[in-house]
């Protein structure tokens, strides 16, 4: 999915200033869908419907309620996610559920165990739609270094000026199960 794409999909929440604003009203499909980070703060929350197929048809009120949550823990979850998805990446992200999965990943990896994650990017022949590279492999002198919760994550620079400001996240839902990049630096506009 291209930024435009993912643009049309996050327009039931645009709010007059640009910022996005999703409430307890809001299908917790629609949501996640638009907003992939969403669903790891729904998880944190206990709202458990993100990767069921009930969540199509389920508010986060509605399927928030159904799992025994209070109003006010309602009422945090919607204001954690409103918070993260109009955060403004200053380097690269990657959430916490996706270094989980990263490491988990590694750890199968003989050999690999302590290697950090290598990013590529590969911005293709009319910078539309990247391409990405993740692996495992050691540090070059030119590379950038970065720490995600004890996960050494290195990038060449020519691959960070075009990550900069994107979002990595391990989404697990019932039509997508994978790695998402929310890159700022994709034109979504061409095809």
């Amino acid at each position: 999915m291209d930024n435009q794409e993912q643009e049309e999909l996050r327009e039931f929440a645009r709010e007059p200033d640009g910022s996005y604003r999703v409430d307890g009203d809001m299908l917790i499909g629609d949501i996640i869908q638009a907003f992939p980070k969403a669903a790891g703060i729904m998880l944190t929350h206990g709202l458990h419907c993100v990767g069921c197929h009930a969540n199509i048809f389920d508010t986060i009120e509605g399927g928030a309620r159904g799992h025994g949550i209070d109003d006010s823990e309602i009422v945090s979850m919607v204001d954690e996610i409103n918070a993260a998805i109009n955060k403004r990446i200053e380097t690269i992200e990657i959430t916490p559920k996706a270094v989980e999965k990263i490491k988990e990943l590694r750890a199968q990896e003989a050999g690999k165990e302590t290697w950090p994650l290598r990013i590529r990017v590969n911005p293709g022949d009319d910078r539309c739609q990247f391409g990405y590279e993740l692996d495992f492999d050691t540090r070059k002198e030119a590379d950038m270094r970065f720490d995600f919760a004890g996960l050494e994550v290195i990038v060449d620079p020519d691959s960070y000026a075009l990550l900069q400001g994107a979002s990595i996240e391990y989404v697990e839902t019932a039509s997508a199960t994978g790695f998402k990049v929310d890159n700022p630096h994709e034109d979504g506009s061409c095809h």
